[in-house]
């Protein structure tokens, strides 16, 4: 189980105690318009941490929580691109939390994974988002992603990035 300590937060393996504050995430209206799926109840979010607890014994994923001054702020999924563990090739999944939103975790979390990602096991990283989620299409070519298309994905336009090593 990996831990990362970075300057403000710790990045550490999702917990089931965890639920309250992922949930919280998940009712956000910002959180909703970025996202394709989402839990409704709190039934359902424990039930998406257990998925991504079984994803990361069986998928080789990392689902790793931003923890900052001893509270959750979000999660950052590092995964096989296609679940396929035998590729050399990641994405990545990120949702912050709206009380710690703007004020650069995102950016600064991200970085640390998609470091960490690149030297362990990917020679590549995706990430997607919708086309309208402007703060994912800022932070991204700061972290030195590169826009690879703009598609559709069940009809709603999305930005494909891609960071090499």
């Amino acid at each position: 189980m990996t831990i990362i300590k970075a300057k403000g937060f710790i990045l550490r393996p999702l917990k089931t105690s965890d639920l309250k504050g992922y949930f919280e995430v998940m009712q956000d209206e910002e959180t909703r318009r970025n996202l394709s799926s989402f839990p409704g109840t709190l039934a359902e979010a424990k039930k998406e941490i257990k998925e991504m607890l079984k994803q990361v014994k069986e998928d080789d994923s990392e689902v790793f929580s931003i923890e900052v001054g001893g509270k959750y702020a979000g999660n950052i999924i590092l995964q096989h691109q296609d679940w396929d563990k035998n590729s050399d090739e990641g994405r990545v999944h990120t949702w912050i939390h709206p009380k710690f939103r703007r004020k650069g975790l995102a950016t600064d979390a991200l970085t640390e994974v998609v470091r960490y990602g690149l030297r362990k096991k990917f020679k590549m990283i995706y990430a997607q988002c919708k086309a309208h989620n402007k703060g994912v299409i800022k932070m991204l070519p700061k972290l030195g992603f590169e826009k690879v298309k703009t598609h559709k994905v069940d009809g709603i336009p999305r930005i494909l990035w891609v960071k090499e090593r």
